[in-house]
């Protein structure tokens, strides 16, 4: 089964290196959800869906191909 490795991190990473922080918080509240649930997105457990992948890269001023890493099978 294919699946989706999650880059979240080190986007965080360089945006950070560039002095700007972001935290989960953040990311949670911008999005509408908890911070349970970034976590999960950050550390691979769930992938949001289509639209929120979009949301989530709009956010982080990148590409939904940024955040996540397509590995087939």
């Amino acid at each position: 089964m294919a699946e989706l490795k999650p880059l979240i991190k080190r986007v965080l990473l360089e945006k950070e290196e560039k002095g700007e922080k972001i935290k989960q918080e953040d990311i949670a509240e911008a999005m509408g959800v908890s911070q349970q649930i970034v976590s999960n997105w950050i550390n691979g457990k769930t992938v949001p869906r289509g639209p929120m992948m979009f949301k989530l890269a709009h956010f982080l001023g990148c590409k939904v191909d940024d955040l996540w890493q397509y590995k087939p099978e």
